[in-house]
């Protein structure tokens, strides 16, 4: 062990040995290395303190030692090897592996599940992916019995009963089901990557049985209507602060929040606007799986296909004017819409969006939901869906149907069936 006096160190009632061990490293009188080293070699030598069996030198120059063996009838068997220290070796190494045998085959569920969103954290996975696998762990594993079991007796018909539980009643929709699935998954390949297990439990596992238990995907959310649209367009002509003129904008585009809210001024280029970059709300997790501030990031990166997410979409003669109203108003900083130095918060573009929406007693509806509002509007208005494709930065149209919210028939819907029926 280390001679602390040799650092002219005391521990004192303020002082810790873990306080000064600390200091000492910090300060460079001990090196981290050389105490990882230390603590290791202490680990060894009580290994072999505890080692049942003797270390001896055979007549023929050779070392041997037992080692445990239930296969065997004497319940050992003999090991021997050319020097001394290589049986030392290998005794050390037998030890070390029942230890983590014994430590895995222990581990649950539950802390299977917090060693990998640890690995995932420290493997580069996206912080806002984390916090949701964390959710649907809290929200619907956390409480069930399965997780206190050990990961090396579960089997399949645990995860059955597991799944059966959740969605009893209808009590889970297939798309969170899915969450769920994708989560444990996760978990037990990671009890693969550890070597815990050969298999997983889910493997052979028949999901279809589930999806008649759930319950119907929530009905989906309206979008504003045109008559809504230009209520709020009129109410907020006449407002000058930031958050007033972003919503107009939005309004004008069908732009995820995070890609509105980080439009720099050279990004608008005549009738044009180019998408170029995109705002990301992060939380890191802590060690001990809670998470740290949110922080906010603006990368020239977007969401899904890049390829079809740095794009340009055409900008009304109305839409130009708010931008150079915008401009007029607000001249310094890179982005379009700043608020005390910085670019506005989708959050508090949210919250003014509802403030208005209250004040003119219209159902309030999320910036996300104005985005499904205007590319609905210009399929409707006879924009082609490859086009509106480009405009939304999706790759494929599949993704853009998603977002086409057709409404209720019109008259002028009427008109258009009694021309192609009636004829």
């Amino acid at each position: 062990m280390y001679d602390m006096d040799k650092s002219n160190l005391m521990l004192s009632d303020s002082k810790s040995a873990e306080e000064l061990l600390s200091y000492c490293i910090k300060s460079g009188k001990i090196r981290l290395e050389d105490v990882l080293k230390n603590m290791e070699d202490m680990k060894n030598q009580d290994i072999l303190k505890q080692h049942p069996y003797a270390i001896t030198k055979g007549s023929n120059g050779r070392w041997y030692t037992y080692l445990p063996d239930k296969t065997k009838s004497s319940g050992r068997r003999q090991i021997a090897k050319s020097t001394e220290e290589k049986v030392q070796q290998a005794v050390i190494s037998y030890y070390r592996k029942k230890e983590t045998e014994e430590s895995t085959g222990n581990l649950n569920l539950e802390n299977l599940f917090e060693q990998w969103l640890l690995w995932r954290r420290d493997t580069g996975t996206d912080p806002k992916t984390i916090k949701e696998n964390k959710n649907d762990w809290d929200r619907f594993l956390s409480k069930h019995p399965v997780i206190k079991k050990k990961v090396v007796s579960i089997e399949m018909s645990d995860m059955e009963t597991f799944f059966l539980d959740i969605t009893a009643n209808h009590a889970i929709t297939y798309k969170r089901l899915i969450n769920v699935k994708s989560v444990l998954n996760g978990v037990f390949k990671h009890g693969i990557r550890l070597k815990i297990i050969g298999h997983s439990p889910m493997a052979e596992l028949d999901y279809k049985q589930f999806r008649t238990r759930c319950k119907p995907p929530a009905s989906s959310k309206e979008n504003y209507t045109e008559e809504e649209r230009q209520k709020i367009l009129g109410y907020l002509s006449s407002k000058t602060d930031v958050y007033s003129l972003s919503i107009q904008l939005a309004f004008f585009l069908c732009l995820r929040i995070g890609e509105l809210i980080c439009i720099e001024k050279q990004d608008i280029q005549g009738d044009k606007i180019f998408i170029r970059r995109s705002t990301r709300k992060r939380q890191d997790m802590n060690d001990d799986l809670s998470f740290g501030k949110v922080h906010y990031d603006i990368e020239e990166r977007i969401k899904g296909n890049q390829k079809e997410g740095f794009r340009f979409i055409p900008l009304t003669p109305q839409a130009q004017k708010i931008i150079q109203k915008t401009m007029e108003l607000y001249p310094e900083g890179k982005y379009l819409f700043m608020r005390n130095g910085k670019p506005i918060l989708a959050d508090t573009f949210n919250r003014h969006l509802k403030s208005v929406c209250n004040t003119l007693d219209i159902p309030y509806r999320s910036s996300h939901q104005i985005r499904f509002t205007m590319a609905t509007m210009f399929y409707e208005g006879g924009i082609k869906v490859n086009q509106l494709s480009t405009f939304l930065g999706h790759s494929d149209t599949k993704t853009t149907f998603h977002y086409i919210r057709q409404q209720k028939a019109t008259e002028k819907t009427a008109e258009l069936m009694t021309d192609i029926l009636d004829v």
